[in-house]
């Protein structure tokens, strides 16, 4: 698949899943047996494990808006500079924080490794202190 249809086919996935809530849509591009590692939480196997993600994600979130800042991609692989808002509405499952009621923003970069179209391998790497920190749950500078 060219880099241009991948970029444009994940964005339009990630808006349609994340912002969205539409899951099933996330499986026009990763693939079944997906790896996601995402430290410093344990790796995420599994296309049902990764909904799972985004589905409590979303619950957390009510009003989660994920965007994309930039998208470098070459050959199979593509990377993405990205940033997340949303308001602490409901529970956070991993670590698991009651509701907060703060608005956070976080950012983070995904590196995907794709196979036919479909991201087999995904590092994740987000700035997890900053949203601890802003959720009132970590102590800031």
């Amino acid at each position: 698949m060219a880099a241009e249809d991948l970029e444009t086919k994940s964005r339009r996935v990630f808006d349609e899943a994340i912002n969205k809530g539409n899951v099933n849509a996330l499986d026009e591009v990763i693939a079944p047996n997906l790896v996601s590692h995402r430290p410093p939480g344990p790796d995420v196997k599994g296309l049902d494990a990764y909904k799972q993600i985004i589905t409590d994600l979303r619950k957390a979130f009510s009003d989660v808006q994920f965007t994309f800042d930039e998208v470098v991609s070459e050959g199979e692989a593509v990377a993405t500079r990205w940033t997340f808002r949303g308001t602490h509405t409901g529970q956070l499952p991993n670590p698991p924080i009651p509701p907060t009621g703060k608005r956070v923003t976080m950012t983070g970069l995904t590196l995907v490794h794709t196979v036919n179209g479909k991201t087999v391998e995904a590092w994740e790497y987000s700035d997890m202190l900053g949203l601890m920190q802003q959720l009132g749950v970590a102590p800031s500078k």
